[in-house]
């Protein structure tokens, strides 16, 4: 007796078909923590640094201070979200991305720092923040 079951090319493109749908569903269960991560930190800090650059005083603390704590509960959120998966952690992508996000945070911050109270140059980089952010996070949504 065989076990050998002869698989019709009906059947064998139904089954492709279903790992395809397989496939898909999981890569994007994985990868929308990576999404949503993306688009809130550079909401966070986009809109933390632009406040920053135009206040002072206890609204400037209540600024940092807000900012720091966003940060710190995107970073929890998005460690407990990802437990055991891996969209693309490890990859090129994320590492340009968040590479784009460091620059653009730093020169947002540089001019927290320079020039302090300039509604231009804060706006400037802080919507970079936010830009940047925004692409990276529509580039891998459509992947």
């Amino acid at each position: 007796m065989s076990d050998i079951h002869e698989v019709t090319p009906t059947e064998a493109q139904r089954l492709l078909d279903h790992a395809d749908h397989l496939s898909r569903t999981a890569h994007e269960a994985v990868r929308w923590p990576y999404v949503t991560f993306i688009l809130a930190l550079g909401m966070a800090t986009s809109f933390g640094t632009l406040a920053m650059g135009l206040t002072s005083g206890n609204a400037f603390g209540l600024a940092y201070f807000g900012t720091l704590g966003a940060g710190f509960a995107l970073i929890m959120f998005f460690c407990i979200s990802i437990q055991g998966r891996s969209a693309f952690s490890r990859s090129r992508r994320w590492a340009l991305y968040m590479g784009a996000w460091t620059v653009t945070y730093v020169a947002a911050i540089a001019v927290v720092v320079w020039v302090h109270g300039s509604v231009l140059w804060s706006g400037i980089t802080s919507g970079l923040v936010l830009a940047v952010t925004l692409v990276s996070a529509a580039v891998e949504a459509r992947r």
